[in-house]
Formats: C-alpha cells, sequence, structure tokens
C-alpha cells in the first residue's frame, strides 16, 4: 500500500515552503505563484485525504467545491484569488473553460504582476529612480473587477486559515 501523505505534512513541505521563499522576496511573481499552487492544492490534499482516512471531518463539504468555498469565505474571500493563480499558472487563461471562468476571479496569469512603489505611490518600472532610494516592490494581481490586490496580504489571510486548521483545532 503506496504511504499517503497527510494534509499536516503536505502544509509543512509545501505550503510553508513556499511561503516562507515569497515572504523573503516577496517581489518575485515566480515565488508568489509557487505559494499560490501550494496552498491551492493543499485545500484537494486535505479534501482527498480525509475522505478516504476521516471522512467526518469533510462530511459537511460533500465535494471539493463545497469545501473550497467554505476557504474562500473564511479568508477574507481570498482563497478563490489563490486557487485562481494558482489555476492561471497552470492553464494560462481562466476563462477559456465555462466551468474555470465562472470560479475565477483573474482572467490570466498576466494579472500577477510585480509593482514598484515610491512613497506609495505607483511608479512605472522605465522611471528614474536615481534618487539613492530603494523603491519598494511587491506582487499584485488584479481581480476581474479591475480592483488590485497586494499578494502577501492574500497569501497570509490562506495561511492564516491553513494555520487554524492545522493548530488550532
Amino acid at each position: 500500500m503506496p504511504i499517503k501523505m497527510a494534509p499536516e505534512d503536505f502544509y509543512e513541505a509545501f505550503m510553508i515552503g513556499n511561503y516562507n521563499e515569497f515572504n523573503c522576496d516577496s517581489s518575485s511573481v515566480m515565488k508568489a505563484f509557487n505559494s499560490a499552487v501550494a496552498a491551492s492544492h493543499l485545500a484537494d490534499c486535505y479534501c482527498n485525504y480525509h475522505k478516504v482516512n476521516n471522512p467526518e471531518l469533510i462530511q459537511e463539504y460533500p465535494n471539493l467545491s463545497d469545501f473550497i468555498e467554505f476557504i474562500h469565505n473564511r479568508t477574507g474571500n481570498y482563497f478563490r484569488d489563490i486557487r485562481s493563480i494558482s489555476n492561471a499558472y497552470k492553464h494560462l487563461y481562466t476563462g477559456l473553460s465555462d466551468n474555470y471562468a465562472r470560479h475565477s476571479s483573474i482572467s490570466s496569469s498576466g494579472t500577477i504582476e510585480t509593482i514598484v512603489f515610491e512613497n506609495e505611490e505607483i511608479k512605472q518600472l522605465e522611471e528614474d529612480f536615481s534618487k539613492n532610494i530603494e523603491p519598494e516592490t511587491k506582487v499584485v494581481y488584479t481581480r476581474k473587477n479591475g480592483e488590485q490586490i497586494d499578494f502577501l496580504y492574500a497569501i497570509d489571510r490562506v495561511k492564516e486559515f491553513w494555520d487554524n486548521i492545522f493548530y488550532n483545532q
């Protein structure tokens, strides 16, 4: 019988590892994507593992979509963004299928970018930064409604959810 990875192990090995990598370099779109993929797959891991090993733990969520909606609601509506980013990483566009489009809050991987700030004002990447001031950079994504969200803020909300699941039950 194959050894199964418990969700807590997946959390520690992948979600936290990728989260910490991004947190140390919060201007890296690549590390943001990796963090989103791990956070998104953790929901799948959690449901599939407990469906086999501890079904009463997820009996309120008859399918993965219900569990994802639960996480979304518990994270201030950020988990759908994180899952959409993960899907955009894999599929490039989230609107090619009606099913993806219906459940996605972003339209493509191109909506995730590094933005340069100077004194809280967005600057273009080609502008002159010769004032010897290190500009602030961070990864942001744009929702379908045009709202720009700081990725670190969103992934922090998702991490808090999983921390509560694994450490505060």
